[in-house]
């Protein structure tokens, strides 16, 4: 990779890095429509490399959640166990898919992506102000009683699995559906769901990895800019509107989602 392309990869990873950090989404769904449009990845090493990054990204943003104590290790741990079967078993799956079969499967998941980050996730952070400031014991595991775990458990079961079939990650899923489902405060999920998401994508990196899917030499610039862009976006997070970068966002995958679906027609 010529040293401008290295640099302009690493950058693409500090500004999804930076936005999905501010935005709790993470930029799975970015990494893998950006690889195939720009360098004309076939799906299945977009896929296994944009998982590759949500590794070292959800790494890096777990260590710091866990410091900050803003997640559920109890929960944690046995939400991931519920993660591992699908992250296995995806990448086999994704193997079939033809392009414009996947072109055709991502477009319409990026519409509903930009509709829930334009029309719903403002909502779901401001219902859940009240919750966040309930009082806990500290004890993670007597914490864990407040929520539906058990429906929890299932609900990772097949986010893990759809996370590995578009190398999306999850945590656009993942975090409404433990705030709205599971009944936990956001300031918890949002740790809590990367250290699922960080067991989830290490599987899914290794067996992809296996299968010869994972470009390394993309997948690091880009890795090492979301890492730097997540502590970026968690200082920014509160003094830039999140409203307006979210709605921003929001149109620009609407874009990308229609240029993927004219892809899969040639």
């Amino acid at each position: 990779m010529l040293f401008l392309q290295y640099f302009f990869v690493s950058l693409f990873g500090l500004l999804v890095g930076t936005f999905g950090t501010m935005l709790g989404v993470g930029g799975g769904f970015i990494h893998v429509p950006f690889l195939m449009i720009l360098f004309n990845f076939i799906p299945q090493d977009a896929i296994g490399t944009s998982i590759g990054v949500i590794f070292f990204n959800t790494l890096a943003g777990s260590t710091i959640y866990f410091f900050q104590k803003r997640l559920n290790m109890y929960v944690a741990t046995r939400l991931a166990l519920y993660a591992i079967p699908g992250a296995t078993i995806g990448p086999f799956v994704v193997q079939h898919y033809t392009k414009s079969f996947f072109c055709t499967m991502l477009s319409v998941l990026l519409v509903l992506v930009s509709y829930y980050l334009f029309f719903k996730q403002g909502k779901v952070t401001a219902d859940t102000k009240k919750e966040s400031e309930v009082h806990l014991t500290g004890d993670d595991k007597e914490d864990a009683k407040r929520y539906n775990l058990r429906l929890g458990q299932i609900g990772t079961l097949f986010i893990g699995f759809l996370s590995n079939l578009f190398g999306i990650g999850g945590g656009i899923i993942h975090v409404p559906f433990m705030v709205m489902v599971m009944k936990m405060p956001l300031h918890l999920v949002l740790g809590t769901s990367h250290l699922v998401l960080c067991v989830s994508s290490f599987i899914g990196m290794c067996v992809f990895f296996y299968l010869g899917n994972i470009q390394v030499d993309f997948m690091m610039p880009i890795a090492l800019g979301s890492i730097i862009g997540a502590r970026i976006g968690a200082e920014l997070s509160g003094r830039i509107p999140a409203d307006v970068i979210r709605k921003i966002l929001a149109l620009t995958l609407a874009f990308v989602a229609l240029r993927l679906m004219l892809t899969s027609m040639l």
